[in-house]
């Protein structure tokens, strides 16, 4: 009986030494990691061809602002201002419509128009980035 566990407690660790080390098993890891990364892909905020992309909660930094999106409460789209020169630490908070019409939202030196918004992203279009003076 006592080699019957020795022979058992050595074959396991070998067995799956052999199995993991088949070119099958590599195939198969290849395949789980690539299906579990598209279907887990986070939405990121970025900034790209002049419009500016806001994930809920998500901090972006544009010039010498840092933008983070909060929702939508009341109709109205409300976001935290942090202006990096003046105070860092502490969030302005702003609201304004949520309707894309075209007026100009000024945040820190850089102007916006509302593209488009729904409560989980908020996507601005960046119309000018006014110099510091």
């Amino acid at each position: 009986m006592a080699i019957l566990f020795i022979f058992f407690c050595l074959a396991v660790p070998f067995g799956l030494t052999y199995y993991v080390s088949t070119p099958k098993s590599k195939e198969r890891s290849d395949l789980w990691r690539t299906q579990g990364t598209a279907a887990n892909v986070k939405a990121e905020s970025q900034i790209s061809a002049g419009q500016l992309r806001l994930i809920k909660n998500d901090r972006v930094t544009v010039k010498n602002t840092c933008l983070v999106f909060k929702g939508i409460e009341k109709g109205q789209v409300v976001l935290d201002l942090y202006l990096l020169e003046l105070d860092p630490g502490y969030a302005y908070p702003q609201r304004f419509s949520r309707e894309p019409n075209g007026n100009a939202i000024r945040l820190g030196n850089v102007i916006y128009a509302v593209k488009s918004v729904n409560n989980s992203i908020l996507t601005l279009k960046i119309l000018q980035a006014t110099e510091t003076y």
